[in-house]
């Protein structure tokens, strides 16, 4: 019971509801070039104009084998890995990219979005989810007017494992770059980018949520691109690209703050996002092998 009063009060549920929507977060750094919008309730200079950009989810899309029209990226604030090639054999072994799957798994998932709390909803992704250990995974990522819900759903059986709900007006920055590791780590570099989202900075890790891989209560989480957005067919389809919701998530965010924070603001960054992992052979044979993604792997589905 005090584990969930504590997930309350820091303004994120994974399983219920309700939370402290009055606690005020601290404000934290990063390193980087910065753009804060001011939450004002007239148009301030400075501020970008950012257009949601919300994924429909029936689209007609010709040569798209999940009936998506594709929507180029309003931005390039994200790299993408270089000579990544995902042909269609490789996309259709995500049970992700299967006819009808993520339609089938939004309006299953939708259920968890309580309108007198969460608002409308506002657009769905398919991303990728990068924890404190670097271990990817497939997630679902839902955005209403004013929650974000990080989503594990199996699309292999269609039904959701786990969510977690982050409320708007806690976020305290967005940050947009490319991954790094520190300078003595032996990983072999990313070369591709996403976008880390941060709330409670000031509290920190401690040695529990730091060392335990499987900790969910982390206060942040870190998002790149699907790997079927390599696909040549899909390379533009907004479902797919970690930069389509930064702009939706950026403009969600500074509404909610011209109503429940209207003299904060939210700090929005521009540079490297580093990875804290130095040397974990578990990660890489984990991420290479793509054991975080609902996948047909030669009869095996898993």
């Amino acid at each position: 019971m005090a584990d969930v009063q504590q997930e309350e009060a820091a303004g994120t549920d994974r399983t219920v509801p309700t939370l402290d929507d009055d606690k005020q977060p601290q404000e934290g750094e990063f390193e980087g070039a910065t753009l804060h919008i001011e939450s004002e309730t007239h148009n301030v200079q400075g501020v970008p104009e950012v257009e949601i950009v919300e994924p429909r989810l029936s689209r007609n899309r010709p040569g798209s084998v999940i009936g998506r029209q594709s929507i180029r990226s309003t931005t390039s604030r994200t790299s993408m890995k270089p000579g990544v090639v995902k042909n269609d054999a490789s996309a259709n072994s995500f049970f992700s990219y299967k006819e009808n799957s993520f339609q089938t798994a939004v309006d299953k998932i939708s259920t968890i979005i309580k309108p007198e709390l969460d608002g409308e909803l506002l657009g769905a992704w398919l991303l990728t989810e990068i924890d404190h250990w670097d271990f990817e995974r497939e997630k679902i990522i839902l955005l209403t007017a004013n929650s974000m819900f990080v989503v594990k759903f199996n699309f292999i059986t269609q039904t959701l494992h786990e969510y977690r709900r982050i409320m708007l007006h806690i976020i305290e920055s967005i940050h947009a770059g490319d991954f790094k590791y520190p300078n003595y780590s032996i990983m072999p570099d990313r070369q591709h980018g996403g976008v880390q989202i941060r709330w409670n900075q000031s509290d920190g890790l401690s040695f529990g949520q730091k060392w335990n891989p499987w900790c969910s209560d982390i206060p942040w989480i870190t998002l790149a691109h699907h790997p079927i957005i390599y696909n040549p067919k899909e390379n533009e389809t907004a479902t797919f690209n970690v930069d389509e919701f930064f702009e939706s998530l950026l403009q969600a965010t500074s509404k909610v703050y011209e109503v429940r924070r209207p003299n904060e603001k939210v700090t929005v960054l521009e540079g490297p996002i580093e990875i804290e992992c130095y040397a974990s052979l578990p990660s890489m044979v984990f991420n290479q092998s793509g054991l975080g993604f609902f996948r047909d792997r030669n009869g095996m589905c898993f």
